[in-house]
């Protein structure tokens, strides 16, 4: 085991996936409970991010439909971003903002979930799948991580994804994982008469939303091990007894003296 350096005084334990796993091994003969692994996907789960490859293909498509144009404007509206020309001109402002970290990212991305307003779900599905074909992201997929699964699947423990991506190409991506549609929370647009709505149709994933969302969908929560890369995966890590910083973002890093016991994968 090695020690990754914070800042001057802070340091976060660096082990391996074997050593995870020996820590994960002996907390879960403590629990009385059913315990279940949870995973952020993007940047966690694999390299990059699948909700951001979506919406640039979104974006570069012009694929902005008329119905999610107002929504995308009283949006642009309140965050003070030019809201001018039609639905993708103000898409593309909304973008710029937030790679600009003008637009905050828990409304970036459920907007980069309700922008397909208009579509059909099977539309969406093929270019989820088009995306992730074109982004090749079977090889993007972290192999450090595969033995949890692994252990996971060999003990019955359920897995669960929480992620702030569209919940369209979450479950895609996670599929060749084997995690089933029913064990993921994603930022998930409403649905009326056979086509996406420019608004969420349940709660956002980002945040404690995301511990809000495994709380729902795993009501006996008991989070054996929790695995995330971003400041906004911080409360999730936080509910595990095992929690794990996967590639971790400077802004992660700042606020691990926060979160009891994480340790970082060294991939």
């Amino acid at each position: 085991m090695t020690a990754a350096h914070l800042d001057g005084s802070a340091t976060i334990p660096r082990e391996s996936t074997t050593d995870i796993l020996r820590r994960i091994e002996a907390a879960h003969g403590t629990f009385a409970t059913r315990t279940a692994l949870a995973f952020d996907a993007d940047g966690t789960l694999w390299e990059g991010d699948v909700g951001v490859d979506l919406f640039e293909a979104f974006l570069a498509g012009r694929c902005a439909r008329p119905e999610a144009e107002a929504a995308l404007r009283r949006e642009a509206e309140a965050f003070g971003v030019a809201a001018e020309g039609g639905a993708h001109e103000i898409a593309s402002a909304l973008y710029a903002a937030f790679n600009a970290e003008r637009y905050p990212e828990d409304r970036a991305f459920a907007m980069m979930a309700w922008a397909f307003a208009g579509w059909r779900e099977d539309e969406l599905a093929a270019l989820v799948d088009r995306v992730l074909e074109e982004k090749g992201h079977a090889g993007r997929i972290r192999p450090s991580l595969l033995p949890i699964l692994d252990w996971a699947r060999s003990r019955g423990v359920p897995v669960f994804v929480v992620s702030a991506s569209p919940r369209a190409v979450i479950e895609r991506a996670v599929a060749r994982l084997g995690v089933a549609p029913e064990r993921i929370a994603a930022m998930t647009p409403a649905v009326h008469e056979g086509r996406l709505a420019p608004e969420l149709g349940a709660p956002a994933t980002y945040g404690e939303g995301k511990t809000r969302a495994l709380e729902r969908i795993f009501p006996e929560l008991a989070v054996l091990a929790a695995f995330g890369d971003s400041a906004y995966d911080a409360a999730l890590l936080r509910t595990a007894r095992v929690p794990v910083a996967v590639s971790p973002s400077p802004k992660l890093l700042a606020v691990a003296d926060s979160i009891p016991g994480l340790v970082l994968l060294a991939t």
